[in-house]
């Protein structure tokens, strides 16, 4: 697998369009978004014998902030993922017609469209929005004709990542305001899907509101039972540090003063 290649490439100033959806309670409408830039890629380009294996289709994920087109005042964003079907290794150059040879007949179950639409189904809060989703085939003129392409597109809510250097740097109260927020948030995620990889970059907090949100489904994962709270929560989202290794987070600083630990030896 080479994850070095980038596929979705000069996508800065285009379109996509969606398509109205309006299967209960998806209702979604028609409606256009503009490409403004490029944040992300990661392809899975495969060999024919990782395909033999079963380990296709090759395909590549790309993530894009938009905002709607023709609305250059509108202050809305969002982030439109696009899953697409690539070549397979060394067939890039082949003509069109072998190359639509590879094209599959039904697309990949995304988990992250699957955690967005459950999330949506149970009217989870504490998720930014799904605001739409399409598929299409490829045209004659691109990588693989008739292989599928996925968009999901949802809001991008008031906030930033949480910064753990800035969050390590405030007073005890401040720290325990936010994560008194984040168990809150936390709890009312009973909605099927979590974040694969925990980390202070899922936890989207906007200061002047309050607000928090968690964020990355890409490779959600899925739970049938519901999630019973523990303070190890903590820990995996960068809250408080473990006895064993008081800077265990990149960035968080040394120096701060009010640093309290529990019977554990756990540093909050």
């Amino acid at each position: 697998m080479d994850s070095s290649i980038e596929y979705l490439t000069d996508l800065e100033g285009t379109q996509v369009t969606f398509d109205a959806v309006a299967e209960p309670p998806f209702e979604f409408p028609a409606q256009t978004w503009m490409i403004l830039e490029k944040l992300e890629e990661e392809s899975n380009r495969l060999t024919i014998e990782d395909i033999v294996a079963e380990l296709g289709p090759s395909d590549t994920a790309g993530k894009f902030l938009c905002r709607p087109a023709g609305e250059e005042d509108d202050n809305r964003r969002a982030f439109l993922r696009i899953y697409q079907q690539i070549p397979i290794a060394g067939t890039e150059t082949k003509k069109a017609a072998i190359r639509g040879r590879q094209a599959v007949d039904t697309p990949p179950d995304h988990s992250e469209l699957i955690a967005f639409q459950t999330f949506t189904e149970l009217g989870c809060d504490v998720v930014p929005r799904l605001l739409g989703y399409q598929q299409r085939q490829q045209d004659h003129d691109e990588g693989v004709p008739g292989g599928y392409i996925t968009y999901i597109l949802w809001e991008k809510v008031p906030g930033e990542s949480l910064n753990l250097t800035g969050f390590w740097r405030l007073s005890f109260a401040d720290r325990q305001a936010i994560r008194d927020k984040f168990r809150q948030v936390y709890e009312f995620l009973p909605c099927g899907y979590m974040p694969c990889m925990a980390g202070p970059s899922k936890i989207i907090y906007d200061k002047s509101s309050g607000q928090m949100h968690i964020c990355g489904f890409k490779s959600a994962s899925p739970f049938d039972e519901p999630q019973q709270w523990d303070d190890v929560n903590y820990f995996q989202y960068g809250l408080i540090q473990p006895s064993d290794s008081p800077f265990y987070w990149e960035g968080t600083p040394p120096g701060t003063a009010d640093w309290i630990k529990d019977a554990n030896g756990w540093t909050w």
